[in-house]
């Protein structure tokens, strides 16, 4: 808002204390969920970190989708299941276990579930920055042994100093960090309601 990209942002959050929140900061806001509001001209949806601890992700895809006209943008992020710091440490990553993440998705499985809401993916990223600074440091701390792992000793132990900053960016261009992006536009051919 501050930079006058947009002429108008809506925070469509339900919680009244999420709502408030946005308020202060001078946001119009919607205390419904989006698959019950009305948001008028829409031409970008933005949600960021949501998508996993949803029950129906796709009745959510679907509503965002229903919101924008044709050729209008959804942008998104999630963990990317497939991302090396939740395959290497799995339920000690904090990030894979219940209550909270309920589902997970990598760059094809929302790529997929995107198009069959009527949506057409144009980027993708995973421009983490932290997934081998995390799995480093639960190797320091004993919670991960790597032992009997000896590339992954290597990398992330032996020559951390020098190869640590390059292999995060090795994971970040080669879409394996955990953490992941995703922009699609709604396909002319889908602008009625998806429902």
């Amino acid at each position: 808002m501050k930079t006058g990209a947009f002429r108008r942002v809506v925070a469509v959050e339900p919680p009244q204390k999420l709502a408030a929140s946005c308020r202060a900061r001078g946001l119009k806001v919607v205390e419904k969920a989006i698959e019950e509001a009305s948001l008028g001209e829409v031409r970008v949806v933005t949600n960021f970190e949501l998508i996993e601890h949803l029950s129906d992700p796709e009745a959510f895809i679907k509503a965002c989708a229903n919101a924008l006209p044709g050729g209008g943008l959804l942008i998104l992020t999630t963990p990317n299941i497939k991302g090396f710091d939740l395959i290497v440490l799995r339920e000690l990553s904090g990030n894979v276990s219940g209550p909270n993440h309920i589902n997970f998705f990598n760059p094809k499985s929302l790529g997929l579930l995107l198009v069959r809401c009527g949506l057409e993916v144009i980027d993708v990223a995973t421009p983490g920055k932290l997934d081998a600074e995390l799995v480093h440091k639960k190797i320091l701390s004993g919670e991960f042994d790597v032992s009997k792992q000896s590339f992954l000793k290597q990398i992330l132990i032996d020559e951390w100093e020098a190869a640590g900053a390059a292999f995060q960016k090795f994971l970040a261009d080669n879409r394996l960090s955990s953490h992941h992006w995703m922009v699609a536009r709604k396909t002319p051919r889908s602008d009625g309601n998806l429902t």
